[in-house]
């Protein structure tokens, strides 16, 4: 005999349960998305502290450890370790810069290690993660300038990214345009 009412609880425990499943893998993997690269994800920082905001109150800052990232404009080796100049750029999820045409400034980063300025070349990016050390007085070109100075934890230079040409089948040549296209970036399938 057909008995509604239990398939009713079942159903709703059946319908909770699955929900429940389904919500834990959405969180497991927006999670899983938006990670830091390993070398950055040992050391914790402050993700999301601005560079206009360190300039206008420094003391403040001092000492805490900062994710910053950007373009490297300048790298020097000396016998302590390596110094990069680096155009700030803020950072996506993941940490990457995000390439933009405009900046807030310049920043210091002193690494204690010796990191080879041919391989962490100008134009490379960069995103480190290192102790704020407060403002230090030098100069872009002729013009002086206080470049907030971070003294390097960890790391992490970007692979260069080639954008390639592809070819795409076009959706909407019943409207005129050509059966296929070109398209600049990265593919989609």
């Amino acid at each position: 005999m057909w008995n509604t009412r239990k398939h009713t609880n079942f159903l709703k425990r059946l319908f909770q349960s699955c929900f429940t499943k389904l919500l834990l893998l959405i969180f497991l993997f927006l999670l899983g998305c938006a990670s830091l690269p390993k070398p950055l994800q040992e050391a914790s920082a402050l993700r999301d502290v601005s560079f206009k905001a360190v300039k206008e109150n420094p003391d403040k800052y001092i000492n805490l450890s900062l994710l910053w990232g950007g373009r490297i404009t300048n790298c020097t080796n000396t016998q302590d370790g390596t110094v990069f100049e680096v155009l700030y750029l803020p950072l996506d999820r993941e940490g990457y810069p995000e390439e933009r045409d405009d900046s807030e400034g310049r920043f210091i980063v002193i690494s204690k290690n010796f990191l080879d300025c041919a391989v962490y070349s100008k134009g490379r990016l960069l995103t480190v993660v290192g102790k704020f050390k407060g403002l230090k007085e030098g100069k872009i070109d002729t013009m002086p300038y206080s470049f907030p100075l971070i003294e390097s934890q960890a790391t992490y230079l970007w692979k260069k990214r080639h954008r390639e040409y592809y070819w795409h089948p076009s959706l909407w040549f019943w409207y005129g345009y050509p059966p296929w296209y070109f398209e600049y970036g990265p593919g989609w399938w």
